[in-house]
């Protein structure tokens, strides 16, 4: 089966550590707001025995876990519930199989290239009404969610004839979409450590993985990693960090590449590899960090992606925004999303998923922002489908303060 991995490399999880107090099951986003999932406890440490021997894989609500990890953070006794959850849907939809809608939504990467290069025929086709409906009726991609639109040039085309200088060195894992959904990000991200003295560098680099790792295929993700891992490994020794500006490949990088598919030495790829804003505070610290800003009267919020809760880093988003002149910036006040990578695009999940994401949306309300900041391009993508407004990740936001932003 394609997404199989030798049940002896599965990392090795102590269920038994459970105390079962359930605390796991009150931040859990998705049992939350259906009865289909009976929650993180349930599904992992309490479902053990879907790792166990030859027994089969029956319960189908294991594919309604999100991936959030706020049932990691919640868990007193440390148990990797998350990760229990997802070996449990690795196994269901081995001996199940899984849907070529679910293949297409996990390997964009593939056809986003040539998808970039006619945009302007491609965005038009998945706008259309026609293909839409033909996208669920046959696919069940739900025709509701609107579909990432391609940009031109991408973003490596961009960068190929913008000449970095510095007097350091940075590297910049820019992550799929960055390449060519959302190009803007990965410049405002040169320009805003090209503003901080750094040449950067763009290291060979593969998709990070999560998407494959999300429908429990461990055998595709791993070949990522190890490809990442080895590219990676080789722009440490040469003495230069790492930046990612998504948290969700970031958090893939750092703690599934270890944790959950054993990859050789990418602990010290973790150590070196860092969340951009995460990197921008340190400069802050070492008293190194351009703040020469202007004033930027705006009003914007603010919303923590899941992702990057679990890198336990804290939000120095909100450190160094803050530093901006009349920039009123408040944070938002909300769990999950709701979109949970592929999870909200698939037709029997976009009803969960939009309710998940309904205390968001009611807590963006409240704080009436002319923009929403967040760091993750799941969440941009869900946040602009439940408010209408405009969404953008931090640096871009940091890149406009800055008084002379390399162009």
């Amino acid at each position: 089966m394609p997404g199989s991995m030798n049940e002896k490399s599965w990392p090795k999880n102590n269920s038994d550590v459970c105390i079962r107090c359930a605390t796991c099951m009150a931040v859990c986003p998705v049992s939350r707001v259906t009865p289909l999932f009976p929650g993180p406890k349930q599904a992992g440490p309490g479902a053990q025995r879907f790792r166990k021997g030859n027994d089969p894989s029956v319960e189908e609500w294991i594919d309604l876990c999100i991936g959030c990890h706020l049932c990691d953070l919640a868990c007193p006794s440390g148990v990797p519930i998350a990760e229990l959850n997802l070996l449990a849907k690795a196994k269901y939809l081995d001996e199940k199989g899984r849907p070529l809608r679910d293949w297409l939504l996990t390997h964009t990467y593939r056809f986003s290239g040539p998808a970039s290069f006619l945009s302007t025929i491609a965005n038009l086709l998945l706008k259309n009404r026609v293909i839409r409906w033909i996208a669920d009726a046959l696919l069940k991609i739900d025709q509701r969610r609107q579909l990432p639109v391609y940009e031109s040039p991408t973003f490596r085309q961009w960068f190929k004839e913008h000449p970095s200088e510095g007097s350091k060195k940075i590297a910049y894992f820019y992550g799929c979409f960055i390449n060519t959904n959302e190009v803007d990000v990965g410049k405002a991200t040169v320009q805003v450590l090209e503003a901080n003295g750094f040449e950067v560098y763009l290291p060979p680099q593969e998709c990070c993985g999560l998407p494959v790792l999300g429908s429990g295929n461990f055998k595709e993700a791993r070949k990522m990693a190890l490809k990442n891992v080895s590219s990676f490994l080789k722009t440490i020794r040469s003495g230069i960090e790492i930046v990612f500006s998504s948290t969700s490949c970031g958090h893939m990088i750092k703690h599934d590449y270890g944790q959950l598919l054993n990859i050789p030495e990418s602990e010290k790829v973790a150590e070196h590899f860092f969340d951009l804003f995460e990197f921008l505070r340190n400069l802050k610290e070492e008293g190194t960090l351009n703040t020469r800003f202007k004033e930027l009267p705006l009003k914007a919020a603010y919303f923590a992606p899941c992702h990057l809760r679990s890198l336990g880093i804290g939000l120095p988003v909100l450190e160094i925004l803050r530093l901006i002149p009349r920039l009123e910036l408040e944070n938002i006040e909300a769990d999950c999303c709701g979109l949970g990578g592929t999870f909200g695009f698939k037709k029997e999940k976009y009803e969960i998923s939009q309710e998940i994401g309904k205390d968001l949306r009611e807590a963006i309300d409240r704080i009436k922002p002319k923009v929403v900041l967040t760091d993750c391009e799941g969440c941009r993508i869900q946040i602009r489908h439940l408010t209408g407004l405009k969404v953008q990740h931090p640096i871009q936001i940091l890149r406009e303060a800055l008084t002379e932003p390399k162009e």
